[in-house]
């Protein structure tokens, strides 16, 4: 299964995403924010970002910009997720095939439909 790096300011949310996919055979590697982010996508080479938007310090919309200006980071699919209004949400979000939208409250079915979109993209 993919390598899933889990970024939520929210320790629940992550401790919540992490027993849910590794319950699906996932590994998982969790972030508590962006410049921790930054880190792991270098180090740990994750298949895949699980990205919340709204954080301090360095939000997801501009973790994402420094992800693909990196050369290491720059295929790495990623899941936006945030409970803020999609519209307003998706408007800041730059035009990326590897980056999508999520609502939270996450509903699960359609995170692993994001899932099967993005990994095969990635590693084509």
């Amino acid at each position: 299964m993919a390598k899933i790096l889990i970024v939520d300011d929210d320790p629940d949310c992550v401790e919540l995403l992490s027993i849910h996919l590794l319950k699906r055979g996932h590994a998982v590697v969790g972030a508590k924010d962006g410049p921790d982010a930054l880190d792991h996508a270098s180090w740990d080479r994750p298949d895949l970002i699980v990205l919340d938007l709204r954080m301090p310090m360095v939000d997801g919309i501009r973790v994402i910009e420094i992800l693909r200006a990196n050369e290491l980071t720059s295929r790495t699919p990623v899941i936006l997720m945030s409970a803020s209004d999609k519209a307003w949400a998706t408007r800041r979000l730059p035009e990326d095939p590897l980056t999508r939208f999520l609502e939270k409250p996450l509903d699960f079915d359609q995170l692993h439909a994001l899932f099967g979109e993005l990994l095969p993209a990635a590693r084509g």
